[in-house]
């Protein structure tokens, strides 16, 4: 290997720190690991047949919400596969082919698709398969596992590879009896199941026979065979569990692992060795390889003019970094020959939370009223989904990101934008996600009408912390000491909906006007013990807290008419209107005065953009409206004018409570000096080389712009 040790050198150090660590790993520690992946067969027509047993050996299929044309068949049952029937199709075209079809309709709940049946499910599946191993969670019907350390331990059971014959009773051995061509397979016609349970059994059995005689050398052909037994017995827990099948591929790698998933569905289980590997690839296209089905295996095909994987191995390493980079090439160079050195992550929730909405054709949005609309429906099915989510798995998330894709001159375009994430809470939601995108309208201001039109909407959480983490950073408990008790797994109160009290305006949530948590709270004036009284008391009073700032909530719109609302027959056009090809970026738009680059970021930090605008010996200007916001969803506070973005108004608050505070602090007394025999005490205790403070600064001095 020293060729190829040369090329993993030379990739390293033109790849940075990421390849170097693929450098360090031996070359024979891929073939070490034994990785799974378990996937459900047709899992969203098993969940249909399991809620309606006569749907059960009947070719079936599961269907949109949607009625028009019978809806689109996203699931279908091997059954029906048998006659033609495929996803994608509408339930109409698929019922000419297979007219004993079956077909299941998706829930429907806010106007669209509700999964929460099949989530439920596969919930279930994972709580099975979590006995046997740390898993990765790859989608709602997909597992990863690392069954490395437990094969190793399989191995040492004495007897155990004797028995395999018996216990592998639905194992396939890729690649083998050796002599098996799997071209040859595939353009012959299919085998009957008689035919191929001789063959399984006859490939099985000649791979047990290949195997080392040494049993405890731990080869890595012994540790897939080990793995195999566990994925064997995890697979009929599931089943007996569950009432679902599924079908799972064991190999060396995430990328063998799903590959080798497919090749014998469904209810089976394929093993795949690496001695195996180039056979199979010089028979799959490129587009069949995790990772390469999208655009990326498109250009390597068109670039190299290659087919197949294994034409791959016929491009050396600098090759494919002059073509795809030193990252993407290096990473090639390994895949065409069976490596990859991606770790099994354990990941057992999703990582993230979200739903969305399509309008394809007439469906489009074009008015500003059916964009809050699906906005708010959105929402809500989200805010049901993290509260269910806070109960279950106690955790809460901090980002809300929204997606939003356009439909212009007959092609599409996709943005996507985040922000502090207000609390489960429907209302709150859906304000931000409109404040967030509104600035993409290039509709004039005074007309009710949305342009380009609106063809995708999606709405997710992400960012999850668990619920005690969360108790725990609580800057509260920090400066008051108090032991705050922890809410339990799952059951963080949200100030404006749950375990509290209800906002008496909805939607105001954390910038009311008094909660725990700002500034406020740490500076309210300590109660007065009898028992105790000052020998020279100073009555202070400290400023209170303005409760001037408010914010009308978004109110549900009118349900969604099948004709969109009217649009004013002369609206005023006092600006041209803008090009389609010079659209603002979102949360932005032209204005006449161009301000620094840091002062047009909308999540700004108030205090930092305080502290940019201020110079010395001036006053503080006031700074500029967020760019590309109405001032209709600014809040404006009553002190000093001032508008910002809700989520900024607590900080805005309690910069004013700041000043306030400085302000009254300074009318103090100076304090007396203390005795001269103390002070002398104290300079004999201090460090040697310790110089005394002198002076101090004021709140204001914090604020001023440094010096260039």
């Amino acid at each position: 290997h020293l060729s190829t040790w040369r090329e993993r050198v030379g990739a390293a150090a033109a790849g940075g720190k990421r390849l170097w660590v693929r450098l360090l790993m031996p070359l024979d520690s891929e073939k070490e690991r034994v990785v799974v992946l378990v996937d459900m067969d047709c899992f969203y027509v098993q969940v249909e047949q399991k809620a309606n047993p006569e749907l059960k050996g009947k070719p079936c299929a599961v269907v949109q919400y949607k009625t028009w044309q019978g809806g689109g068949i996203v699931a279908v049952s091997y059954e029906a596969r048998a006659q033609g029937v495929k996803r994608g199709m509408m339930g109409v075209e698929a019922m000419r082919k297979c007219p004993g079809l079956q077909l299941a309709r998706i829930p429907e709940a806010h106007g669209k698709a509700n999964l929460s049946r099949y989530r439920q499910a596969s919930g279930q599946v994972l709580a099975v398969l979590s006995r046997f191993a740390v898993i990765e969670r790859a989608s709602i019907d997909e597992v990863y596992a690392d069954l490395t350390a437990e094969a190793g331990r399989r191995l040492k059971q004495p007897g155990l590879l004797q028995q395999a014959v018996t216990l592998l009773g639905s194992t396939c051995v890729e690649g083998f009896p050796r002599d098996r061509d799997r071209d040859r397979e595939s353009r012959a016609p299919p085998l009957s199941a008689l035919h191929r349970e001789e063959a399984r059994r006859e490939g099985l059995q000649a791979w047990l026979d290949s195997l080392p005689a040494d049993r405890d050398q731990g080869s890595p052909e012994l540790l897939l065979t080990a793995g195999a037994l566990i994925v064997e017995e995890m697979r009929a827990a599931v089943e007996a569990e569950t009432g679902y099948r599924c079908s799972a591929g064991i190999s060396h790698n995430k990328v063998l692992a799903k590959l080798s998933c497919g090749l014998n569905k469904p209810n089976r289980q394929t093993l795949l060795p690496m001695e195996s590997v180039d056979r199979l690839f010089d028979t799959l296209p490129i587009s069949t390889i995790r990772n390469l089905g999208g655009k990326l295996g498109e250009s390597v095909s068109q670039l190299l003019q290659v087919h197949n994987m294994g034409q791959l191995r016929a491009f050396s390493q600098a090759q494919l970094h002059t073509s795809f980079g030193v990252k993407t090439g290096s990473w090639l160079f390994d895949l065409c020959r069976g490596l990859d050195f991606e770790p099994v992550r354990p990941r057992y929730f999703p990582k993230s939370i979200g739903c969305s909405k399509n309008f394809m054709g007439k469906e489009a949005l074009t008015m500003c009223e059916q964009v809050k609309h699906w906005l708010l429906q959105l929402s809500t099915e989200l805010e049901e989904r993290l509260l269910q989510d806070q109960q279950q798995n106690g955790r809460t998330a901090r980002k809300l990101a929204v997606g939003l894709q356009l439909e212009e001159e007959g092609q599409s375009r996709s943005f996507s934008r985040s922000c502090p994430l207000p609390g489960p809470d429907a209302q709150r939601l859906a304000q931000r996600a409109w404040t967030l995108i509104q600035a993409c309208n290039t509709a004039q201001p005074p007309q009710a009408a949305w342009s380009p039109p609106v063809i995708g909407l999606s709405l997710s959480a992400r960012d999850f912390l668990e619920t005690s983490v969360v108790s725990a950073r609580s800057i509260t408990d920090f400066l008051t000491g108090s032991s705050s008790q922890s809410p339990g797994a799952g059951a963080a109160p949200n100030p404006g909906r749950v375990g509290g009290a209800q906002s008496p305006v909805r939607g105001l949530g954390p910038w009311g006007a008094h909660r725990a948590g700002t500034i406020t709270s740490f500076f309210v004036p300590a109660p007065t013990h009898k028992t105790c009284p000052s020998p020279d008391p100073v009555t202070h009073t400290l400023p209170a807290q303005p409760s001037s700032l408010s914010i009308a909530p978004l109110t549900s719109p009118p349900p969604l008419s099948p004709t969109p609302p009217p649009v004013p027959e002369t609206p005023p056009s006092p600006a041209p209107h803008p090009s389609p090809s010079h659209t603002p970026p979102l949360g932005r738009r032209d204005s006449e005065h161009t301000e620094p680059a840091e002062m047009d970021l909308p999540g700004m930090s108030f205090f930092k953009r305080k502290a940019l605008a201020r110079s010395p010996g001036q006053p503080p200007p006031d700074p500029p409206l967020s760019p590309g916001l109405p001032t209709e969803v600014l809040v404006r506070c009553a002190r000093c004018g001032e508008s910002t973005l809700p989520w900024q108004v607590a900080e805005h608050k309690d910069f004013h409570f700041a000043q306030d505070l400085q302000r009254s602090l300074s009318t103090l007394p100076p304090p007396s000096p203390p005795a001269r025999t103390k002070q002398k005490a104290v300079d004999q205790l201090r460090a040697p080389g310790k110089r005394a403070r002198t002076g101090s600064k004021t709140l204001d001095w914090y604020f001023q712009k440094a010096p260039p």
